[in-house]
């Protein structure tokens, strides 16, 4: 399942105002994002469902113009993708476009993986926060426990009784800007 998090417009801004905001970045706030992503970081892993246990989860990444495409594979020969999202980098934030869990069947903890390759190459750059919209309730259950919030602080409220009790109805859509 593909969840694409950044289709509506940011800010006021459509996706094509956003894109070229993200191409003004410097040359060398360009260069510190690709040094970021070369970096290799923590190890990440996922548990198998079928056997229980911890499988390593390669890294690979690559240009899409400004932005950067980040794969995960639970094979070092690169075969089985079971992730992958797109990266840019913003003014102090590193903003996530999209994230595909390709191997939610058969591993656990592949999106908490996603996000921690996202916060290392935040740190790794020297930005301040991880930012996305998200476009999907169940989604934005998952990125809040991770630790993100709205930028709307009343659907924060709303969030954390949905967490706390899960047969609570809100009337707000819990979609939007989140950033952490």
């Amino acid at each position: 399942m593909r969840t694409n998090y950044n289709n509506m417009p940011s800010y006021g801004q459509s996706v094509d105002q956003q894109r070229d905001a993200l191409a003004g970045t410097s040359g060398a706030d360009s260069i510190a994002f690709t040094a970021a992503l070369a970096a290799e970081g923590p190890a990440s892993f996922a548990v198998d469902k079928r056997s229980g246990e911890s499988v390593r989860l390669h890294r690979e990444s690559s240009n899409i113009g400004n932005a950067q495409s980040v794969s995960l594979f639970s094979d070092a020969s690169q075969r089985n993708r079971v992730g992958a999202m797109t990266v840019a980098p913003g003014r102090d934030s590193l903003r996530i476009f999209t994230i595909e869990n390709l191997g939610r069947s058969r591993y656990k903890g592949v999106g908490t993986a996603m996000i921690e390759v996202a916060d290392h190459i935040r740190e790794s750059a020297g930005l301040s926060n991880l930012s996305l919209l998200s476009q999907d309730e169940g989604a934005s259950q998952f990125f809040y426990k991770k630790g993100f919030r709205f930028t709307d602080g009343d659907k924060n409220a709303e969030m954390r009784t949905l967490i706390s009790n899960p047969r609570y109805v809100s009337d707000e859509i819990l979609m939007g800007e989140m950033e952490r």
